[in-house]
């Protein structure tokens, strides 16, 4: 058998493997063309997410209220930290009605294309929501004493979650959710 396979060897014409090198070289470049492309900045500018905000002076806008909101959030004592969850509640509220405050806040900004404050008044609906979320998880910290804090669901998807996919997407990284609760 060893001779039969060598013989077969033998009679293998030469270069009978350069086509398929050369075809997965080209294969492995482009491949690696293809991912640094789609992490490059120029990906972005050319190729648009279906929820990204088109006007980056709007974004600039939004992104600055929100920054103006965070500042005052770091001024309150932090509600992990509370001794009860009467404590927490508290810090809590005085939370909540600066985010309320601030979503209110950009609802009123002016600026971008019609899509764009198309985009941000769904993300502001599910601000609403998660400000509820919040409110709710207060009065079950007065009531309940120390539970969880749950957020709503919209289509299998935590709104928080939505939210944030929706800050990071438009460079909106003060408009994340606190992550205070």
């Amino acid at each position: 058998m060893d001779d039969e396979l060598a013989s077969r060897l033998e009679t293998m014409p030469p270069r009978s493997g350069t086509f398929t090198r050369v075809l997965a070289t080209i294969f492995v470049v482009c491949a690696i063309a293809f991912w640094l492309f789609a992490f490059s900045p120029w990906a972005r500018d050319i190729f648009q997410a279906p929820d990204q905000i088109a006007d980056e002076t709007y974004v600039a806008s939004l992104d600055g209220r929100c920054a103006a909101a965070r500042s005052l959030l770091t001024e309150l004592p932090l509600a992990q930290n509370a001794a009860t969850p009467v404590d927490r509640a508290s810090a809590l509220s005085e939370a909540n009605e600066i985010l309320t405050l601030m979503a209110a806040d950009l609802a009123e900004i002016d600026g971008g294309t019609d899509n764009d404050r198309r985009l941000v008044g769904l993300w502001l609906d599910d601000w609403r929501i998660y400000l509820g979320d919040r409110e709710t998880h207060v009065g079950r910290l007065i009531t309940e004493g120390d539970v969880r804090f749950l957020t709503s669901e919209v289509n299998g998807v935590f709104i928080n979650e939505r939210m944030d996919g929706f800050a990071r997407v438009n460079d909106l990284d003060n408009c994340e959710t606190p992550g205070d609760v």
